[in-house]
């Protein structure tokens, strides 16, 4: 399927008051290549401004700390309309301020129950999260108002010289996607798969079903060589996903390290037990699941 971007008014409008500079404090961006510039958040969190010759597309929004239509203001001249990998509240934060969203419609519950959770979700990053220590509820952006317009998987964007295909990958969510720029073999993995992907929420996938996913989206490994994340170090190699992989067919075998870690306030498990925050073996790619996601 192919969609060429066509402006929808989709979104519910915002203004909101930010202290002089703010703007400059809370974003940061690098250019990654020709057409792809990462902006990381005051939270180290990061999304994607994807330009063509007339058209750009913004894949994801961060987690909502200040004007961040504001900040893509200073990096393009073109009006971007967003996609959200999916509805987590530190990928759709932003959303409200743009014109035009797109999301799988899976995620809708996703989204509505990680809105009404904002204030928990900023007092958990709080704790760990030292560039944080000043902010408040009154710096985050309003809440989506209206529903986005539907994401499906195999949609593909024209940005007038460039496309970008849309994978579906449930398991970290139902409605979870990958975003693959075709021409610059490149591929956004959301947290479709990454260092510590989360199988904890009710929206989530049981390792045996999320291990399908995976599957079925390496049958995409030859159209891409550069993959980029929305944490941590935000570039990975190939291999990630084959050690992500392995991570859901062990748990799922229930042969995996099981290691405990407390995080938002529960006790969840990680496939391959981490030490500094990195696996022993060397490798990258891991699993944070909830025991009643072993299956």
């Amino acid at each position: 399927m192919m969609k060429t971007v066509i402006p929808a008014r989709c979104l519910q409008i915002f203004s909101i008051e930010l202290k002089p500079g703010s703007v400059m404090e809370m974003y940061r961006s690098e250019k990654v290549s020709k057409h792809i510039t990462r902006i990381i958040d005051i939270a180290g969190v990061a999304c994607y401004l994807i330009e063509g010759n007339d058209d750009a597309c913004l894949l994801d929004t961060c987690c909502g700390y200040g004007d961040l239509k504001a900040y893509v203001q200073t990096l393009t001249d073109k009006e971007p309309f967003v996609i959200l990998t999916h509805g987590h509240y530190d990928h759709t934060g932003s959303a409200s301020l743009f014109e035009t969203v797109y999301m799988s419609h899976l995620d809708l519950p996703v989204l509505e129950e990680h809105n009404r959770k904002r204030s928990f979700f900023l007092e958990e990053d709080r704790k760990v999260i030292p560039s944080l220590k000043n902010i408040t509820m009154a710096d985050l952006n309003p809440l989506m108002r209206e529903t986005p317009m539907p994401l499906a998987d195999g949609d593909c964007f024209d940005l007038s010289g460039i496309h970008l295909q849309m994978i579906s990958v449930p398991g970290h969510t139902q409605g979870m996607m990958c975003a693959l720029l075709k021409e610059e073999k490149t591929i956004f993995l959301g947290d479709a798969c990454g260092t510590g992907v989360f199988l904890h929420e009710p929206f989530s996938s049981t390792a045996s079903e999320y291990e399908k996913s995976l599957r079925r989206l390496k049958t995409f490994e030859d159209q891409y060589e550069h993959i980029y994340r929305n944490h941590g170090s935000f570039i990975s190699d190939k291999d990630i996903l084959d050690n992500v992989l392995e991570c859901a067919s062990l748990i799922a075998q229930r042969r995996d390290d099981h290691h405990p870690v407390t995080m938002y306030g529960k006790t969840l498990f990680e496939a391959k037990r981490r030490v500094s925050g990195k696996r022993p073996d060397g490798k990258e790619g891991n699993i944070v699941y909830a025991a009643e996601k072993a299956g």
